[in-house]
């Protein structure tokens, strides 16, 4: 038999219960910190110009992060 779709889990439904303005505030230093340390590391950036890139890829990310969860919890709503 086929079983209907599966609850979320907690974690997701916590973050998309948060407001935009909040996901953002908790994502884009994740977000920058992470591409700062790629840049850094994988790439062998210098470092100042890694950091423009952190916060440019970090701010771009957590857009995109912002978008899609508004996608799914509209999806979902």
């Amino acid at each position: 038999m086929k079983q209907g779709p599966q609850p979320p889990p907690r974690l997701v439904v916590w973050w998309e219960g948060l407001e935009t303005w909040v996901q953002l505030a908790i994502s884009f230093p994740i977000f920058a910190m992470l591409t700062f340390l790629i840049n850094v590391g994988a790439f062998s950036q210098p470092v100042p110009r890694s950091i423009f890139y952190g916060l440019f890829e970090g701010g771009v990310l957590s857009g995109l992060m912002a978008v899609a969860t508004s996608t799914e919890r509209g999806r979902r709503g």
